[in-house]
């Protein structure tokens, strides 16, 4: 039942100020017990044969009365097990349950007080008075029609869950819902889970077809990184590597016993993972130059999320950063690298700068459409098909171009960029 539908439901000498009702909405669902919310979680999520129930009481009884409304069997042979559905039937059931309080709160003030006292298990309890509000609140036939669309509305998001999308992306959804910055669960609807399988299909049919070229873009750049190592110095007792021992055995043994603790150990270790930064201003929308096998056009931004799928795959995947005018970063997960989309304009110089900032080795996916007037040995540039870097600050390209630091693909070869932005075929 929407917040719409339980407004109008009301009776027009009794209904409040729209927004006054909104605000109610929130004070009852903050007032609703908490722990109600996990048992109808799990009354979902676990097999009958695991769950435990305890003694009815005074205490318990209107929460009891909750559950038992809450309960569908087909709801739950659908939810077993998955912790994404027994969220959506428990979202579903919950809505439900506010807006139907939220409506008494201004039909019967009285039965809606006795039914949050009942839950809250409050002593001065009267199962006959409970029961009476409970039979108000939610024993009519709007009432009943109400919930059975509540628990049709979460089955048919479910089916449509399990027609698009797979259990273990499934799970990762629910993940990243339980996470900050997760995607709002009122989102959750048929068509939007369509919409969100359908870009996790164009991911998955983009990679098979640019495999072998992600492939040789990935050689070229972490080859570029792998190439440069850091130097730790620490002492003989903290570090985990005796190769730097040498020094120290051709001591004479009298200087050994008074520099032991001075001894220090070179440790080199090759730089680990990567970010990657990519360029989601409108013109990254355009083909990429390439088709997958099913002869669709792979876009620009398609290929970006690949390319970062790819990486995430192999161990390699530190953070993902998106920019246009801005940058900002971007979860990590297949569900947000799928929800990504273009909007904005280009200004690359934001992306370097916050390379620069953390400090981290860090791959720029771009169609070049800006100006670039900082340079550092941190960022290698992949351009997409139509990428021009004679844009950037002739001392800043000629730099990246000398230090083997940008290329271009363009859907079929890998070009290297010239140190006036150019670019010229190498394979």
């Amino acid at each position: 039942m929407s917040k719409r539908a339980a407004f109008q439901a009301i009776d027009p000498d009794k209904k409040p100020d729209a927004n006054a009702f909104y605000k109610k909405v929130n004070e009852i669902y903050n007032k609703f017990p908490k722990h109600l919310k996990n048992d109808i979680f799990k009354m979902y999520y676990h097999k009958m044969n695991k769950l435990e129930f305890e003694e009815r009481t005074d205490a318990n009884y209107t929460k009891y009365k909750f559950i038992e409304s809450s309960n569908n069997p087909v709801g739950k042979i659908m939810t077993e097990s998955s912790n994404l559905k027994s969220s959506i039937f428990t979202r579903n059931v919950l809505a439900y349950y506010i807006m139907q309080l939220t409506a008494m709160e201004y039909i019967d003030p009285n039965a809606a007080k006795d039914i949050m006292d009942g839950l809250q298990g409050d002593s001065g309890f009267n199962s006959s008075d409970i029961d009476d509000a409970l039979s108000k609140t939610f024993g009519n036939k709007q009432a009943e029609k109400d919930l059975d669309k509540a628990i049709q509305d979460a089955q048919n998001t479910c089916k449509s869950m399990d027609d698009t999308i797979s259990d273990d992306i499934q799970e990762e959804m629910f993940k990243n819902i339980k996470e900050n910055g997760g995607v709002n669960p009122g989102k959750l609807g048929p068509e939007y889970l369509e919409q969100v399988a359908a870009n996790i299909s164009r991911i998955t049919l983009s990679l098979g077809s640019l495999k072998e070229k992600i492939k040789k873009l990935m050689d070229k750049s972490t080859n570029y990184f792998s190439a440069r190592k850091e130097t730790i110095h620490e002492d003989l007792f903290n570090s985990d590597n005796l190769g730097g021992l040498d020094e120290y055995i051709f001591l004479h043994p009298q200087l050994r016993k008074f520099m032991i603790e001075d001894v220090m150990i070179k440790d080199t270790k090759s730089v680990g993972k990567i970010d990657i930064y990519i360029d989601i201003s409108g013109s990254m929308n355009s083909d990429c130059g390439i088709r997958d096998k099913n002869g669709n056009r792979i876009d620009k931004l398609d290929f970006c999320k690949a390319f970062a799928v790819k990486l995430q795959e192999l161990g390699m995947l530190n953070k993902i950063y998106v920019f246009n005018d801005r940058v900002r970063e971007l979860k990590s997960d297949i569900f947000s690298i799928a929800s990504l989309s273009t909007s904005g304009g280009t200004n690359i110089d934001t992306a370097v700068e916050r390379i620069i900032s953390n400090g981290v080795n860090a791959l720029v996916i771009t169609d070049a459409e800006d100006n670039c007037s900082t340079y550092t040995d941190k960022a290698f540039f992949i351009g997409v098909q139509g990428a021009r870097f004679s844009s950037f600050d002739n001392k800043v390209i000629k730099e990246y171009s000398e230090k083997g630091q940008v290329i271009v693909f363009n859907g079929q070869t890998i070009q290297k960029v010239n140190t006036k932005g150019q670019i010229d075929i190498t394979n």
